[in-house]
């Protein structure tokens, strides 16, 4: 009987969670029928427009099946935000759904038989997200009925439901080394890992400054990671929000989508080889920024056109600089004139990252404008 008890109440606990309604924080959100979870990949307003029926293309949002892609993408990190009156957001890469359909759509999220129905209406009219089929490692998403239209909003951790980098290089020394640009505060968690940004460059060389042991890296903020292995779940970081602002000048550049080859969605960002480099290895195999104009791997490739990746870090330089920047090479001689830390946070962002849309008035808060804290009243 005691068995029985605990059993209901359990099932009890269950169904009252299911029902509540979804905290404000991360979560990697997964398709119930198909397995992928969501992608923000697409985070330009301009792909995004509301027909008066409600309908959105929304091929710039993916979803991925491997959890191993999954980890590693900054794009899956969702803030779910609540915005009053049962309304949501889903926030990622410096943007977020309410925001690129021009704030015609917030979010409906409906309990139903232990997953939850996504929802958006305009104009009377209801539209539900659903994973377009049930086959392959990536999908695209329809607003149409559809058997796969229940989700599951699974909280990140930093365990099992983990967020970590997956390094680009190893060193001659056998050093692991990644970049990573997400629109997420976030800090390291697993030990041995160490945060820099490129506090100079010029010349031939950079020179590298590291955050604290126990630092946050605020959103928007490009950093090169010393990780412990090629394997991301020894390079664990744990998103954070709140709070937090880089104020320093940092030369490392990043994007936040490379999306190319889906129709009306595409948002990537051509390479520049005069003022770019991409994070490798120098002729000793040490950690160096080059010139990728011929190392497409490097690179996204699309109509023989080379594009920056999405989420990594790149090292802004000047004309005239070496196709090969080693570390504690930095020339103090050299014309050294990027500021890009000044550049990094243009514009209004609320404290989770969201970048809102310029001309728009917000709501009174507490907000990030130009790299600076601001109150609005």
């Amino acid at each position: 009987m005691k068995k029985l008890i605990c059993s209901i109440i359990l099932v009890f606990s269950y169904v009252m969670t299911v029902n509540a309604q979804i905290a404000d924080g991360f979560y990697h959100i997964q398709n119930a029928g198909t397995g992928r979870y969501l992608s923000i990949s697409d985070t330009d307003p301009g792909n995004y427009p509301v027909s008066q029926s409600g309908s959105v293309n929304m091929a710039g949002v993916r979803t991925y099946l491997n959890y191993d892609t999954v980890a590693v993408s900054p794009s899956c990190v969702i803030f779910v935000r609540q915005l009053g009156n049962g309304k949501y957001d889903f926030a990622a890469q410096g943007s977020s759904l309410y925001a690129m359909t021009n704030y015609k759509l917030p979010i409906d999220i409906t309990a139903s038989g232990g997953n939850y129905i996504i929802s958006g209406t305009y104009n009377g009219i209801t539209k539900e997200l659903a994973d377009l089929d049930r086959e392959g490692e990536f999908g695209y998403l329809s607003s149409n009925e559809s058997p796969m239209r229940y989700w599951r909003f699974i909280p990140i951790d930093t365990s099992n439901e983990y967020v970590g980098i997956r390094p680009d290089v190893k060193t001659a020394s056998g050093d692991y080394w990644g970049t990573i640009y997400a629109g997420f505060s976030f800090r390291l968690v697993s030990p041995g890992m160490t945060a820099y940004y490129v506090s100079n460059a010029g010349g031939k060389g950079f020179s590298l400054t590291e955050f604290d042991d126990e630092e946050v890296i605020p959103f928007a903020t490009p950093v090169i990671i010393k990780c412990n292995s090629a394997n991301p779940e020894d390079n664990k970081i744990e998103p954070v929000g709140g709070e937090y602002i880089f104020d320093g000048v940092n030369w490392l550049g990043g994007v936040y989508c490379a999306l190319t080859g889906v129709p009306r969605h595409f948002n990537a960002t051509l390479y520049n080889s005069i003022d770019m480099r991409i994070l490798n290895l120098n002729d000793k195999g040490e950690i160096a920024f080059i010139n990728a104009k011929d190392r497409p791997e490097l690179l996204v490739e699309y109509k023989e056109q080379l594009y920056l990746r999405a989420n990594k870090a790149f090292l802004n330089v000047n004309p005239g600089d070496a196709d090969v920047m080693s570390l504690d090479d930095y020339d103090p001689e050299a014309i050294n004139t990027i500021k890009t830390g000044d550049k990094a946070s243009k514009g209004i962002y609320t404290l989770t990252g969201v970048r809102l849309t310029d001309g728009v008035t917000p709501r009174s808060g507490i907000y990030i404008k130009d790299g600076k804290k601001v109150i609005i009243k």
